[in-house]
C-alpha cells in the first residue's frame, strides 16, 4: 500500500483494528500505521460500532491463539473506540434497509450481509475508501474502492 496515495474519508475495516491490537501478529506493524494516519490532516478516518462489535468475537474465538480472555478483548475494543481523531459511526434502521438493497442487487447471502452493512454506511456517510484484507468482499459496489494495507 502506498500510504501518499491516501487521502479523504477512510474507514477501516475490523480486520485491520484487530491486528492493531495483536503484537505478535506479522501485520501488527502494518496495521498500527494505518491507525497512524488518523493523524494526517489530509485523512479523515472512521469506524462503525458494527466493527467494535465484530472484534470480540474474533479476538475471544479460536482465530485468535491464544484467544484473549474477556476482559482483555474488552480493553481492546474499548482502546481502539477511544481513538483520538478516529470517528465511531452509528448503524440505523435507514443503513439497515440500504444494506438488504445492496444484498438484493449483490445476490448476497449470510454472514457476506455484513459487509454490505459496512458498504451501506460508507455511502450514508460519504466515504469512498475502505481498508481491508478482504478486498474481494466490497468488489462490485458502486462508488467504493478496497483497499488492502497490507500488500
Amino acid at each position: 500500500m502506498h500510504a501518499e496515495n491516501l487521502s479523504g474519508r477512510l474507514l477501516v475495516d475490523t480486520n485491520v483494528l484487530i491486528y492493531a491490537t495483536l503484537e505478535r501478529d506479522p501485520r501488527y506493524a502494518q496495521a498500527s500505521e494505518v491507525l497512524s494516519f488518523r493523524h494526517r490532516k489530509d485523512i479523515t478516518m472512521f469506524i462503525s460500532v458494527q466493527n467494535l462489535a465484530e472484534m470480540y468475537p474474533n479476538l475471544t474465538g479460536p482465530k485468535n491463539q491464544p484467544p484473549d480472555p474477556p476482559e482483555v478483548a474488552r480493553d481492546k475494543i474499548r482502546a481502539i473506540s477511544g481513538l483520538r481523531g478516529l470517528t465511531v459511526l452509528p448503524m440505523t434502521a435507514e443503513i439497515v434497509q440500504q444494506a438488504l438493497d445492496l444484498c438484493v442487487d449483490g445476490s448476497v447471502r449470510r454472514q457476506n450481509y455484513f459487509d454490505r452493512q459496512l458498504a451501506a454506511l460508507m455511502i450514508s456517510e460519504n466515504i469512498s475508501t475502505i481498508l481491508t484484507e478482504n478486498v474481494s468482499d466490497f468488489s462490485g459496489i458502486e462508488g467504493l474502492t478496497a483497499i488492502n494495507p497490507f500488500t
